[in-house]
């Protein structure tokens, strides 16, 4: 998650590495260090075994106790390990929201995006009713149809579902870095 005033972005989720922040399909988002102590000490867990742990079997898959990183396949599972990684992903962004507003000292909107922000209305739903306390309200119908803006007239802050093509940026800022670097003749 991003924080961004003057269209500037001010504070990340993210830290050191990737790993910290919220939870993602694989990796494990900010996790007590007490927590590699632990493996390290009970499992007898070396470098390797917690690197592969923490980026590759944490996060959604981990906490559903494998049944899948696709929060798609977690929403559809009538497991109640599915049920845990959807609720702790949902807990964890609604806390997230209220770390990055604090951060910039109030809030005028949430934007969703990427693949579970832009595709999963249930998912925007419920961190929308944990944020009622900065006056998200969203519009029921725009929200499960997808619709861009998705806030209700009552909302006090401004909603967005944003489609993105993240692959697309990129090559574009390439292209246009390489045209201006190394492509003049």
């Amino acid at each position: 998650m991003c924080a961004v005033a003057q269209r500037k972005s001010v504070a990340t989720t993210l830290s050191f590495s990737a790993l910290d922040g919220l939870p993602m399909g694989t990796r494990c988002g900010n996790i007590d260090p007490g927590a590699i102590l632990y493996f390290m000490e009970h499992y007898h867990m070396d470098y390797k075994q917690l690197e592969k742990l923490l980026y590759k079997e944490s996060g959604l898959l981990g906490v559903s106790a494998g049944i899948s990183s696709d929060m798609r396949v977690l929403l559809e599972s009538d497991q109640a390990d599915a049920k845990l990684a959807v609720d702790l992903f949902i807990y964890k962004t609604a806390a997230w929201i209220g770390t990055l507003t604090a951060e910039l000292q109030g809030l005028d909107g949430l934007i969703f995006t990427a693949g579970i922000g832009e595709n999963a209305p249930y998912i925007r739903k419920k961190i929308c009713e944990r944020s009622a306390w900065l006056g998200a309200k969203i519009d029921a119908v725009k929200n499960a149809v997808s619709d861009i803006s998705i806030h209700d007239t009552a909302s006090k802050i401004l909603i967005y579902a944003i489609p993105t093509d993240e692959e697309m940026t990129i090559a574009k800022n390439v292209w246009a870095y390489l045209s201006q670097n190394y492509l003049k003749n």
